[in-house]
């Protein structure tokens, strides 16, 4: 296991530390120990999401509100106001055009991140909203909630289309869809991951492993794999057409709270209540490079869709943007 890279350290070992990546076969590696660090929330920033073109990114806090910055510049280019509890999920479209937001205050909320103009408020669930997702074609929102259920709404109207509910007996605190839009996967304070068919609403296998709360569930590009990170401190990687656990491994201590694919190189990354965010090789199970540098909890990671650049939102009220750079083997 790699050493923690701490990123305010001036005389940091770049060129050793490429070397042992390569070394690795790592297909991902930093391209400078220098984040940008993000400020002005007045809480923990407990959400982020990157924008499909990598331009725009978002953090959503438990002061309540959004911000959207320029991922290039680390400006902030928006702040969106409405929601009346802490902002708990976010998630682009598909095309990038519209941001989705989950909260507290039991309501999810679309806008338009390039311009801050607020779109469609989601009201239905009973409590607090932790997670919210678009389907791969943008007209179908789903959201997780505390009230144990997932409401499915048209995402052009607000309004509710089925509510999957009576499998998880706890807070569901993930949700996402699959790239090719079939299914559906859960994570809940049960400790369990449901996958669901996005055709008939009805769940199709639940997946045991965890020993804490499953805190976030992801799919591999090719929906091959789904991952899940617990409170218990693994990433547990699933065969999605199997239906069964492929592996398992210890990733946090204190607890996994967060994950994300990478494209097309073999590698997730995640985040956690150890404060450090780690890249993966998932289906070896292998730590390739840690980066630290928040103070707190890391909430919630994501990575562009060009592998190039990695954001995460901590406790510690700051988001960090990451670039990292593809490395052939050969290198």
């Amino acid at each position: 296991m790699m050493p923690a890279l701490r990123p305010h350290s001036p005389g940091a070992p770049m060129t050793k530390f490429f070397a042992t990546l390569a070394a690795l076969g790592c297909s991902l590696a930093f391209a400078d120990a220098e984040p940008k660090t993000l400020q002005g929330h007045g809480d923990g920033v407990n959400a982020i999401a990157i924008s499909p073109d990598g331009k725009r990114m978002a953090t959503g806090s438990s002061d309540d509100l959004i911000f959207v910055w320029d991922v290039a510049t680390g400006k902030k280019e928006q702040t969106l106001k409405g929601h009346d509890d802490s902002v708990m999920g976010l998630a682009f479209s598909a095309d990038g055009k519209w941001l989705a937001s989950a909260s507290a205050d039991h309501t999810a909320r679309t806008w338009n991140p390039a311009t801050g103009k607020p779109g469609l408020v989601f009201k239905g669930h009973t409590d607090s909203v932790n997670s919210v997702a678009f389907s791969p074609d943008g007209k179908q929102l789903a959201t997780a909630s505390d009230d144990d259920t997932v409401i499915l709404w048209d995402a052009g109207t607000a309004k509710k289309t089925s509510t999957l509910k009576g499998s998880h007996d706890d807070s569901i605190n993930s949700v996402v869809y699959s790239h090719d839009g079939q299914w559906l996967a859960t994570g809940s304070s049960d400790d369990t991951v449901i996958l669901w068919s996005t055709k008939t609403g009805k769940p199709t296998a639940t997946l045991k492993g965890h020993t804490d709360t499953v805190n976030a569930v992801r799919f591999a590009p090719d929906d091959k794999w789904l991952a899940s990170a617990g409170g218990d401190g693994k990433i547990f990687i699933w065969d999605v057409a199997e239906k069964k656990e492929k592996s398992s491994f210890a990733a946090h201590k204190g607890g996994a709270t967060c994950l994300a694919f990478a494209k097309d190189t073999g590698t997730l990354v995640s985040g956690g209540a150890d404060n450090v965010a780690r890249i993966w090789k998932f289906e070896e199970g292998e730590e390739i490079a840690a980066f630290s540098g928040h103070t707190d909890w890391i909430n919630d990671i994501a990575i562009s869709a060009d592998g190039k650049t990695v954001v995460t939102a901590s406790d510690d009220e700051t988001a960090k943007i990451w670039v990292v750079a593809p490395k052939s083997k050969d290198e």
